[in-house]
């Protein structure tokens, strides 16, 4: 049988909604799944949560951008110190990364549809350390601003007013645990999931404080991205999706995040150079609605230690 080029629920001139917590991670679990589509005739939205200011820096000769994390945390860091260099690069090769893959919109958090009522904002990359099992960990030190470190409940609210926007058909992004660990690959599923849930009620449309209130969306299909770490178990029972998209526009994509994806003919490496093969089947599974919207007796979620994985 054919693997699917399309997540069911999908296709020309429906919405997708992915949410990611940094550049390169869009192309890296879901490029060829994202481009597929776009090329079926789809809208597909990207939001992305922070700009990776912290992330490592592999090619030799742009190494002065990346953050020594221990010396942040040692004093008062300038601007410069804490990732503007290296967030300003990613900017441009997210950029160059979407134009491979056929996507026109994209938008950050906090800006755009996400703004707030008083202006645009930008949320930082939160940082990681590796525990001793190579799973990703909150770093020693966090700094302000940090995404994972802003009231969920603000953010959620953000995220909320693009949903009733947009409208979508589908909504992409991590499981509860965020794949790897990464503090802002769980706070965005935590903001995901508590968007959704927020925006099944009447309110903004759009930038907050703009004028437009819309009645509630809730969104008819929710995946999750399926991680291929090896220490990420999957419950037997759950069901897995396979989808077959664009091998060619995802390595393209993954080409233009040259700081942080080496790539050989159909073979890349991150930072920790060990050598993958390209693929373009990529994995999901089905949120169950019951894990997503409120029942009657259900009161606003608290907010979670951002290392906390809840659905």
């Amino acid at each position: 049988m054919n693997t699917p080029a399309l997540l069911p629920g999908t296709g020309p001139d429906t919405t997708i909604l992915f949410v990611h917590a940094h550049p390169d991670d869009e192309t890296i679990v879901t490029g060829a799944t994202m481009a597929a589509a776009a090329s079926a005739g789809a809208n597909v939205v990207l939001l992305t949560c922070t700009r990776g200011e912290l992330g490592e820096v592999i090619p030799p000769e742009l190494a002065h951008l990346e953050v020594n994390q221990e010396e942040l945390a040692a004093g008062e860091p300038t601007a410069e110190e804490t990732g503007a260099g290296l967030a300003l690069v990613r900017e441009h090769e997210l950029a160059e990364a979407l134009a491979a893959l056929g996507v026109h919109a994209h938008m950050w958090l906090g800006q755009g549809l996400t703004a707030p009522a008083g202006g645009e904002v930008v949320f930082r990359d939160s940082g990681m350390q590796w525990d001793a099992e190579g799973r990703a960990t909150a770093a020693a030190e966090v700094l302000p601003g940090s995404f994972s470190q802003a009231p969920l409940m603000e953010t959620a609210d953000l995220l909320a007013a693009a949903i009733r926007d947009l409208r979508p058909d589908a909504v992409v992004t991590y499981a509860a645990d965020g794949g790897y660990g990464h503090p802002d690959h769980v706070r965005t599923h935590q903001l995901t999931m508590a968007a959704l849930r927020l925006a099944t009620a009447a309110g903004p449309a759009g930038p907050a404080g703009s004028a437009a209130v819309v009645t509630g969306w809730k969104v008819p299909n929710v995946y999750a991205i399926v991680s291929d770490r090896p220490e990420r178990p999957h419950d037997p029972g759950t069901t897995r999706i396979a989808v077959e998209g664009d091998l060619a526009a995802k390595t393209a994509a993954m080409r233009a995040h040259r700081t942080q994806i080496t790539v050989a003919g159909q073979r890349y490496a991150l930072s920790d150079d060990v050598w993958r093969d390209i693929t373009a089947v990529e994995e999901f599974t089905v949120v169950d609605p019951a894990q997503i919207y409120p029942t009657p007796a259900d009161t606003t979620p608290a907010d979670p230690a951002p290392g906390a994985a809840n659905s």
